[in-house]
This record gives C-alpha cells, sequence and structure tokens, in this order.
C-alpha cells in the first residue's frame, strides 16, 4: 500500500508539473533589471523582452531596480515568490559581487537558479597608439622590465573590466598600476588622450577609435578571437587561465515549478537562436551567447571561486 501511494503522488506531482508548462505563463511577467536605464544591461533586457514575449504568449515588462551594485534587484527576486512571474536579468558582476560586498543578504549560488545565457559583450585590452607597446607580447615583456610604470584604466574597482587585467597580471607575473573611473566612457576617453597608457574595455565604445587606429587593440579577454578583430590574440591563447567574459542571463528564485522553469528555459534557447534577435544585439555591440542551465551554474560556480582568489590575490577591497 505504501508503494502504491507513493508511485500515486509521484504521478500526480508529475502531472501537476505537466499542467504548470502547458498553462504558464497565464500573466504578464516582471523583468528585474537591478541597474537603472541606459546601461549594456539595461540595453540587452529591452532588447531580448519582445522575443521572450512572443515566444511565452504573455507580455514581459522591464523593471528597473538599481542600488548597492545591483544587489537591491537581485535580493529582490531571490527573496521573490518562486512562481517564475518575476524574472532577474544577471550579469556577470553577480559572480564577483560575494568578494566585493560585505553581508550580501542573498546567496547568488544557492538563492538564484540560473536558466540560461543570452548574450554578452566582448572585452578588450587597449593602448594609447604612442603608449612604448603594440602587442600583448610587447607589453608582457615592456611591463616586466618596467614593473610599475604603466598604466591602465577600467570603469571601477572591482568591475569585471577590472578583474580581467589582474588576470593577466597574476597570470604573466607583471605589474601595472590600476586608474579606476566611474564608468567605460571615461576610460576610452583618457586612453584616447593619452592620459592612460591602456585600458580595459568592452568592444562596442572602442570600436571606432579601433577603426580610426586612436586605440591598439593588444588582446580580447574571451576564450577565442573576435570575428570583427581576427589579428588581435585571445589572451588565453598564452596564458589559458586569462578569460574574462562578460555575460547577460535569466535567473529565478530557487523553487520555481519544473513545468514553469522548463517553459521559460525553452523560449530563453529559441530567443537565442533567433537570427533576427542575434542580428539586433550585435547592431548594438552584443555577441549572442548560449548556455544551458546547467552550464550558466557551473559557469558562477567557476567564477565566484575565481574571483574570490582574484581579490585576495590582488587585495581588491570593497571601497
Amino acid at each position: 500500500m505504501k508503494k502504491r501511494a507513493f508511485l500515486w503522488a509521484a504521478l500526480l506531482a508529475l502531472a501537476g508539473a505537466a499542467a504548470q508548462a502547458d498553462t504558464f505563463p497565464s500573466r504578464p511577467i516582471r523583468f528585474v533589471v537591478p541597474f537603472g536605464p541606459g546601461g549594456g544591461t539595461d540595453i540587452v533586457a529591452r532588447l531580448i523582452a519582445p522575443y521572450l514575449s512572443a515566444e511565452l504568449g504573455q507580455q514581459v515588462v522591464v523593471e528597473n531596480r538599481p542600488g548597492a551594485g545591483g544587489v537591491i534587484g537581485s535580493n529582490m527576486v531571490a527573496k521573490g515568490p518562486a512562481d517564475g512571474y518575476t524574472i532577474l536579468f544577471a550579469d556577470s558582476a553577480r559572480s564577483i559581487a560575494p568578494s566585493m560586498q560585505k553581508d550580501l543578504p542573498f546567496d547568488i549560488t544557492k538563492d538564484l537558479d540560473p536558466i540560461g545565457l543570452i548574450g554578452g559583450t566582448p572585452l578588450l585590452l587597449l593602448a594609447h597608439p604612442q603608449a612604448p607597446v603594440k602587442t600583448l607580447d610587447e607589453l608582457i615583456s615592456h611591463a616586466k622590465a618596467n614593473p610599475g610604470k604603466l598604466t591602465y584604466g577600467s570603469s571601477g574597482n572591482g568591475t569585471p573590466q577590472h578583474f580581467a587585467v589582474e588576470l593577466l597580471k597574476s597570470a604573466a607575473g607583471i605589474d601595472l598600476v590600476h586608474v579606476p573611473y566611474k564608468g567605460a566612457a571615461a576610460v576610452v576617453a583618457d586612453a584616447v588622450g593619452g592620459q592612460i597608457n591602456l585600458a580595459s574595455a568592452t568592444y562596442a565604445p572602442s570600436a571606432e577609435y579601433i577603426r580610426s587606429n586612436r586605440l591598439v587593440p593588444l588582446a580580447v579577454m574571451e576564450p577565442r578571437r573576435l570575428s570583427a578583430l581576427p589579428n588581435v590574440p585571445a589572451a588565453a591563447e598564452r596564458y589559458p587561465e586569462v578569460v574574462m567574459s562578460i555575460w547577460f542571463g535569466i535567473m529565478l528564485p530557487v523553487g520555481v515549478e519544473p513545468g514553469a522553469r522548463a517553459r521559460l528555459a525553452d523560449a530563453v534557447g529559441k530567443v537565442v537562436a533567433n537570427a533576427e534577435y542575434a542580428g539586433k544585439l550585435r547592431a548594438a555591440g552584443f555577441e549572442p551567447m548560449q548556455e544551458t542551465a546547467a552550464q550558466m551554474k557551473a559557469r558562477i560556480e567557476r567564477e565566484v571561486k575565481l574571483f574570490g582568489d582574484v581579490a585576495r590575490k590582488a587585495r581588491i577591497k570593497p571601497e
């Protein structure tokens, strides 16, 4: 009798999940961006939202919840109802947050459930044309011979741009002086103007200056070379551990019904494979990136550990 009751319970659970998949979603979905309007995260969220709406048959409404470096919006989703109707539009900074922000009110590896990656933006190491280096090899050689003489700018302390160069410094055994800025535009402007020797910046705001030879790309921080810059090496070609991807992805609070979760994952996968969406993403300076929930989960767990190690070694502390 106990065995029969267990089987009935299992069948009922499967039936419930199937019913959830058939009926979900039955109302609009909140798409929480934990930053203000106009930034890269917000731009990509608003690009993908109409395509998700079409796939799900319900409106996906972008809601900006900025504050505390993305913590407020992320925590709202992590501690919110696990019904699939509140989604976090996460970015790679979520993996850095545990090593940079004390007393986080949630644990990204335990309280949030990855659904899949949907895009990213390539990160480059760039030099001013008059800097004494024109290639990655020259940078390594010059920096070893002149420790602490070259400066590099990033979008700020603890940003992916900052951690990317610290990864390279650790792998290559070189000393570069970090100059933190408040945003990518100022970094690129000062690199073009020669106020700093190097810049760690994404491709989109740098492309015009690369084409006009006002910035020299030394390396790509992605695992592979970019199709737009086939002659620029990936840093990983020389140092396999130096990989820094700026990604965007979908996350849910833990505990969403399997049927609803599967429905969302299926919709995300279809959108990322959509050529029209990919074209619009590239036109805005981003690249499609597709990873399953399991792959995204493994990525985040790996990055949380990696960035914690980098922060300790480089003595990067919260401001």
